[in-house]
């Protein structure tokens, strides 16, 4: 090869190799302005991405509150219905004792025998209060004891007479007060300490006689409310009942 044929050789090498390099750093150059447009589209959409996320944490703890406040909201609305339904219940349960207040006291006065009368006061005392262990007193017309007129479940010869200043039955009648076990005056060293309670029967501000309950049935464990309605009733009403029989006995003797 001559001498000017090799250096025509080497010159074209060497403008190829000049713009193969140039071309290798015009690519180096796009592909940097390609990376560094890669890296802010990068940066953009991690920004998006954290405000996405951002919101989708706030939705979700709005809709967490939300929840917890709706489920607070039932617990009161269920609480709510339950207050409801106990108050409707008791409502009609206090329906129902004046319904059976108003039947006992209807009873009691539609009728002028004395037997009838007594033996609507036994059904009171065990349908309605649930004893089937009592006794119907009278006093006597001196005041010093009280006689059995009507029981129920005890021995009626036993409580036949019963003294009215040294049983507990005579003491509770006499005071005119309903007395309760464990809530009047102790009864030590008193016939019949073994009491349940004691109505005593008054006519115009007078004892009459009195109710004496020994016990109660056995799914019944203890007086409610509503006994106590029933023993005021039976105070008055049923004293007004026994005294109407007498009434209406007498009459019926002196016409004969």
């Amino acid at each position: 090869m001559k001498d000017e044929d090799k250096g025509s050789y080497v010159h074209r090498v060497r403008e190829d190799t000049q713009r193969y390099i140039k071309d290798l750093l015009g690519e180096n150059e796009r592909l940097r302005n390609a990376v560094a447009v890669l890296e802010d589209e990068k940066r953009h959409l991690e920004a998006q991405l954290d405000v996405q996320a951002k919101m989708v944490r706030q939705e979700i703890e709005r809709r967490e509150k939300e929840k917890a406040s709706l489920q607070k909201r039932l617990q009161e609305i269920e609480s709510e219905s339950l207050r409801f339904i106990d108050q409707y219940s008791k409502v009609e349960q206090h329906n129902a004792n004046l319904a059976n207040l108003y039947v006992a006291s209807y009873q009691l006065h539609g009728t002028l025998n004395r037997e009838e009368v007594l033996s609507v006061l036994q059904e009171i005392v065990i349908n309605l209060i649930g004893s089937e262990e009592f006794g119907v007193f009278e006093l006597n017309q001196n005041k010093t004891s009280f006689h059995l007129i009507a029981s129920f479940g005890i021995d009626a010869d036993r409580h036949k007479n019963v003294s009215a200043s040294s049983s507990l039955i005579g003491r509770a009648a006499l005071s005119g007060k309903t007395w309760i076990k464990g809530h009047g005056e102790a009864a030590e060293g008193l016939e019949y300490s073994d009491l349940l309670a004691c109505i005593p029967l008054k006519l115009g501000g007078q004892v009459t006689g009195a109710v004496a309950l020994f016990s109660l049935l056995s799914h019944k464990p203890e007086l409610e409310e509503v006994d106590y309605e029933m023993f005021d009733l039976l105070a008055t009403h049923a004293a007004t009942a026994l005294y109407c029989t007498e009434l209406h006995a007498a009459r019926a003797g002196a016409s004969e």
